[in-house]
């Protein structure tokens, strides 16, 4: 029982640690490289392009902070329902992600590992 709940917490932190860097990465190379191709437009048009993109990052950023936390701050009951919300922003940025690149961007499935992952820590 002991290592059930410890391979779990090992789940978590690893699907919270994926989470944070799918965040860092998605921030750095989407300030750096896909925000610059969508600067046409007026002023406000390129600041809610910028604000939706990165909210994501916030989210996700967010997510794998309550991921890494879970193991050591919750009870089993508030485990599940904290992880049930991460897993679905994690699990709707990948559909979402599939959907928007028809599946030719590696996003959506280290977003779907994440999400397994989180699952199965739960």
């Amino acid at each position: 029982m002991c290592m059930e709940n410890d391979m779990n917490d090992l789940l978590l932190v690893g699907a919270g640690v994926g989470g944070v860097l799918v965040a860092i990465i998605h921030g750095y190379l989407g300030h750096k490289i896909v925000l610059p191709q969508l600067a046409g437009g007026t002023a406000q048009i390129r600041r809610v392009n910028e604000a939706v993109f990165q909210l994501s990052t916030l989210y996700w950023l967010a997510g794998g902070l309550v991921l890494i936390a879970t193991p050591y701050f919750l009870d089993d009951a508030l485990r599940r329902v904290f992880v049930c919300g991460v897993v679905f922003l994690y699990a709707t940025g990948a559909i979402g992600n599939f959907w928007a690149t028809r599946g030719r961007h590696p996003g959506w499935v280290i977003l779907l590992v994440v999400t397994i992952m989180a699952l199965l820590g739960a």
